[in-house]
């Protein structure tokens, strides 16, 4: 299976993987499935530490290709089609980092993890 992150859900695994779901925690676990960031994730994760939100032990530009390396997790570019479908999605979701997020899963049919239940109602794949 592969698997899109929701940008908390791979904060988490690097920091406080007991936040985690019991089931996030054994797919996480497990070697045969795929998990993917989307670079909104990335630009996310930047924009929260210059804002002063989150802490970080690093410089985003280290701290994210090296727990994607450490975590075995693979990045996903945000392209035109992907920025275009994200702008074109029903507002349920205000959040600009999780509509790329939302339309990036749709594009390739993958499973988001995530905890927030909004995701759900675009009819995509989620669990937590």
């Amino acid at each position: 299976m592969r698997y899109l992150l929701d940008t908390h859900v791979f904060l988490w695994m690097a920091a406080a993987p007991d936040r985690l779901s019991q089931k996030a925690r054994e797919i996480v676990s497990r070697k045969n499935d795929r998990l993917y960031l989307s670079a909104a994730s990335g630009w996310e994760i930047a924009l929260l530490r210059n804002l002063g939100r989150i802490e970080l032990p690093d410089e985003p530009q280290r701290f994210i290709p090296e727990a994607m390396q450490q975590l075995s997790v693979m990045p996903i570019p945000i392209g035109f089609s992907t920025a275009i479908a994200a702008a074109n999605l029903p507002l349920i979701h205000r959040d600009p980092f999780d509509r790329i997020i939302i339309a990036e899963a749709e594009k390739e049919r993958m499973i988001v993890m995530t905890k927030d239940k909004k995701f759900a109602e675009y009819g995509i794949q989620s669990l937590w």
